[in-house]
């Protein structure tokens, strides 16, 4: 259990290895200060496939301690001197293994809430520091693994024979990522886009792809380079929206890692902005890994980043095509989530959530469908001259129609016209049918 009012960082390796046994074990630890009144402000819950988050919002510090009783199952988080701000209630039902939500008082100035869960899970809990426009939290954390590790969070069926695109959307749960003008949120334009793109590799079956989020919850950076890593990835996709103090900046940019710097200012801010996603998103002191892949190979490291220069230069000239471009080069920059050995890996950011007819247009399924569409294009480009990547089976300039497809949105995916199409297919545009066969007109 990590107490945000204490310097672990400056603390012994030792004192850092004890806070996690006892946050494990679910003894008590008290830090040495007392706060004069800390206020609930607000709760809510995320649900990912191998963990259930409770985020308590605080007004101050808080001195706290959490257990586990059974008989039936429940988890019990006592706030010392604490209550809940007027107005606030807590969510009374829960989801994923958390049956109800409960709060009281056993203790004078002591405010109780307790977990009812449907089976017995393990917790961890700790404190994060206010951060961005978050205040203080207590975060809980429920899990089956006791080592909460990393296993494939997609259902997606893989095999080792096939070459396997991870997707990584930016971003989730407690970290919206850019927020647009009008409260969108690039967590969700991320996830959407690279959604698609799943099932447009997945239908083309000569890729295999994964995303490391399925859902609206958080993955730790340290993660989601692990999980490409472990899945043996031949591509590693990370899918953005950006932000900028300008609201007129518009345009789509690519990254890959530098191990020298940034090659803009603009990178640089990019890169320190995303690797502090994790502050936001919420992750124990214990959890983080403050050396990243740094032991990489001269030789692979090369291969890598001339791999993913390449792939970069395909993702640009497909996404020039289907918008306008911020960068017309290939940048680099040292993004944290890039660093996974000798898989070829690229930072994607897809527009401005800044720009206020790009937020727009970014929430827009067609507009999603086109750049998914886009990428896509690329990552066929790229595939062809990758000799590990498997020949190109389909007929060129045929698109066979798959489950869910109407014509708006084929012709958003293949960067063309409804009436392109409907030229193209005189006849066979007006119903289509589950694997009907259309001409596509070059564009």
């Amino acid at each position: 259990m990590y107490n945000a009012t204490l310097s672990v960082r400056g603390r012994s390796g030792w004192f850092r290895a004890l806070f996690r046994v006892l946050g494990c074990t679910g003894l008590v630890l008290w830090p040495g200060f007392t706060s004069a009144g800390t206020e609930v402000i607000g709760s809510r819950f995320w649900h990912g496939p191998e963990r259930t988050r409770l985020v308590l919002e605080l007004s101050d510090p808080v001195r706290y301690k959490v257990f586990r009783l059974r008989n039936p199952e429940r988890i019990v988080i006592d706030l010392s001197d604490s209550e809940l701000a007027e107005g606030v209630s807590l969510l009374a039902k829960g989801d994923g293994p958390v049956m109800g939500v409960r709060s009281g008082t056993p203790l004078p100035k002591t405010l109780r809430v307790v977990l009812d869960l449907r089976a017995p899970w393990l917790y961890r809990a700790f404190l994060l520091t206010p951060s961005g426009s978050y205040p203080h939290r207590l975060v809980v954390d429920l899990s089956l693994d006791p080592q909460d590790g990393v296993s494939l969070a997609d259902p997606s069926n893989t095999r080792e024979e096939d070459y396997l695109v991870v997707i990584d959307p930016g971003h989730g749960g407690e970290d919206p990522g850019a927020i647009g003008a009008e409260g969108s949120h690039e967590k969700d334009v991320a996830l959407a886009i690279a959604s698609r793109l799943k099932r447009i590799i997945n239908w083309d079956s000569r890729m295999r792809a994964v995303l490391t989020r399925t859902d609206d919850y958080y993955v730790s950076l340290r993660k989601r380079v692990a999980f490409a890593m472990n899945a043996s990835a031949d591509v590693f996709l990370s899918i953005h929206a950006d932000a900028a103090n300008r609201r007129s900046a518009r345009g789509a940019s690519v990254f890959i890692l530098s191990t020298d710097g940034a090659s803009s200012e603009k990178g640089k801010w990019l890169a320190q902005r995303e690797n502090a996603s994790d502050l936001a998103g919420g992750v124990d002191i214990g959890e983080q890994d403050p050396i990243l892949q740094r032991t990489l190979l001269d030789m692979g490291l090369d291969w890598k980043i001339r791999e993913s220069r390449s792939l970069g230069i395909e993702l640009l000239k497909s996404l020039g095509r289907v918008g306008p471009l911020h960068s017309a080069n290939v940048e680099r920059a040292g993004f944290a989530v890039l660093k996974s050995i000798d898989i070829p890996a690229a930072l994607i950011e897809t527009g401005f959530m800044t720009n206020p007819d790009e937020e727009q247009a970014l929430k827009q399924v067609l507009v999603q469908e086109r750049i998914a569409g886009a990428i896509f294009r690329a990552l066929s480009a790229y595939c062809d001259a990758d000799q590990r990547c498997p020949r190109r089976t389909a007929e060129p300039n045929v698109y066979v129609v798959a489950p869910g497809d109407s014509l708006p949105l084929i012709a958003a995916r293949l960067g063309l016209t409804v009436s392109d199409l409907q030229v193209a297919n005189p006849s066979g545009s007006a119903s289509l049918q589950l694997g009907q066969r259309l001409k596509v007109p070059d564009p």
